[in-house]
């Protein structure tokens, strides 16, 4: 069983300041599948910063940077077609036959 503790806050994967945890439940089993620690206002306050520091830099990137970024990432995710899927049916339920598409659509 897959246990989250982190966020990704800031370009990095950071403790949570959050205790809450959350079960992840597979809808078709009804078993417990993973565990997530929530975030909290500390790790809220985190992220708000780290994304205005980001929006500053970012916000000075020509259209043809921006375009370059959103291509590398659809190469990143479209190389992951499969995983998506699988992770899609185990935490959402479904076929395969139908989470594929969907992925692909998002990807697209």
């Amino acid at each position: 069983m897959k246990t989250i503790t982190t966020h990704y806050i800031d370009g990095a994967f950071v403790e949570s300041h959050g205790r809450e945890v959350m079960d992840i439940i597979s809808p078709t089993t009804a078993e417990v599948i993973g565990r997530v620690t929530l975030g909290d206002e500390e790790d809220t306050r985190l992220a708000i910063a780290a994304a205005k520091r980001a929006f500053a830099s970012f916000g000075r990137t020509t259209k043809e940077e921006r375009v370059k970024m959103l291509r590398r990432l659809h190469l990143a995710v479209a190389a992951r077609i499969e995983d998506l899927a699988t992770v899609m049916v185990e935490e959402y339920g479904g076929a395969v036959q139908i989470a594929r598409p969907f992925v692909e659509t998002g990807i697209n």
